[in-house]
């Protein structure tokens, strides 16, 4: 069957009413019954537009669809006998909704007509019923599947708004991005078609980056959360759209060390996206980088892989500590080294950010340090390595004095080598490591 077929768009009708209905017009029109299809095509289009607005305004809380419901009722109510609300109902939906393009506004008072000189005798005609042929039929029943009963009614001027409003109410129960994901595909991605997905993702792109009102600093990690997601789902679509739309894409809140985080995490994981901004911001985050370690160690993008990013961050941090009295018993922070692990993670890098983790703990200096940089860098992550890593921080801990003779290193030990026979029991000979103490 081709997917273009009269057949084929039928089972592709949003509203499982709808397509009920349409069952009727299918039978007539292939029984040549072209009058009965005519009139019944009409009638399936009316209830569909309004159950897409009842949709828009119980599932999406819909202002607009709400407005235009209550105005058909009352018109109903007032001239029971009459039909005019349905004019009233197309026109309404056509100037404030997006459910139909301007032909298919023109296509549906094309019908109205051929379903009105179908039903109504004429008597100063010398056929009194109108019967349209075969393809005008076939011709309303392609623009009225295309044009109206498959679309979803997500096609609404406030989409947007209802998003960032449910986004808002769901921040603090969907924290599992899967979760959102499924959430969101559901009730919204799937629904939409390409104008308004590419709309509303220039939309969230706008109050994730740029804005910086109350709501935004307060909904950012959400909006970021959902944009991240409609990305993904469609990256060529988006890629093809930043392409054709730099100058918006690039303007950004560079300031704003929330934005940036946000920003770095999505061109950290899509470089390709970070490729074809415009030059200036390029240029602009190339000096933060340059200049504010903690940007730079969320900056992987500028970096050809991760481990050269890993092997140049070391530098920056070795550069920076050359100064004894600069040096910091924590080089990288707990924001950072979090970003640095959730993406190593989900790229499949973790290994390589372990071995940096004891790279960095092997550098420590003072007892001070030794202790944080255990901590921090070693302790939290004490189940992920391997038995050549925990072999590394045996050796670490073995050559470094501010690491074997330091406070907590009898403590920090007997955790190290719990950890490794959990995992390897008897594969490591502590005698090897005689500086590695488990008592005083």
């Amino acid at each position: 069957m081709y997917t273009d077929s009269i057949e084929y768009l039928a089972e592709q009708i949003y509203h499982h009413k709808t397509k009920e209905y349409f069952k009727e017009v299918l039978i007539s029109y292939t029984n040549g019954n072209n009058r009965s299809a005519v009139v019944m095509l009409y009638s399936v289009v009316i209830c569909d537009l309004i159950y897409k607005l009842q949709e828009l305004k119980e599932k999406y809380n819909d202002s607009t669809a709400s407005d235009i419901l209550t105005k058909i009722k009352e018109e109903q109510q007032r001239y029971p006998t009459r039909s005019n609300w349905e004019s009233t109902l197309i026109t309404e939906v056509s100037d404030r909704t997006n459910l139909l393009e301007g032909s298919d506004g023109v296509n549906i008072s094309y019908l109205r007509d051929h379903r009105h000189l179908s039903a109504h005798p004429v008597l100063d005609q010398l056929d009194i019923l109108f019967k349209p042929n075969k393809e005008n039929v076939r011709s309303h029943i392609r623009n009225m599947l295309e044009g109206v009963l498959c679309k979803s009614p997500l096609l609404s001027n406030k989409l947007t708004i209802t998003f960032l409003d449910d986004l808002e109410s769901i921040k603090d129960v969907l924290i599992n991005n899967d979760d959102l994901n499924r959430y969101l595909n559901s009730k919204y991605l799937s629904r939409i078609n390409k104008p308004l997905s590419q709309k509303l993702f220039k939309d969230l792109w706008k109050f994730a980056f740029r804005s910086e009102d109350e709501k935004c600093r307060n909904n950012r990690n959400i909006i970021f959360r959902a944009l991240k997601i409609m990305f993904e789902s469609n990256t060529h679509q988006y890629l093809e759209l930043i392409r054709n739309e730099k100058p918006y894409f690039s303007a950004i809140s560079h300031n704003n060390e929330d934005v940036l985080e946000h920003l770095q995490a999505l061109f950290s994981s899509n470089p390709d996206l970070y490729n074809i901004i415009e030059e200036e911001l390029k240029v602009l985050l190339k000096e933060k980088a340059a200049t504010d370690i903690k940007i730079f160690a969320r900056s992987v993008y500028l970096n050809e892989n991760v481990k050269q990013h890993f092997e140049k961050l070391y530098e920056y941090i070795q550069e920076e500590e050359k100064d004894i009295d600069k040096y910091k018993h924590l080089p990288l922070e707990t924001t950072e080294r979090k970003f640095l692990y959730d993406f190593s993670n989900k790229n499949g890098y973790t290994q390589e950010f372990l071995d940096f983790m004891i790279r960095l703990f092997k550098g420590s200096r003072k007892y001070d340090s030794g202790d944080l940089r255990f901590s921090y860098y070693i302790k939290l992550y004490i189940e992920e390595f391997n038995l050549d890593q925990y072999k590394n921080i045996l050796e670490a801990i073995n050559l470094n004095g501010q690491l074997s003779e330091r406070r907590q290193a009898i403590e920090d030990n007997r955790t190290i080598k719990t950890a490794i026979e959990k995992k390897y029991p008897g594969e490591i000979d502590y005698k090897e490591y005689t500086d590695f103490k488990l008592k005083r």
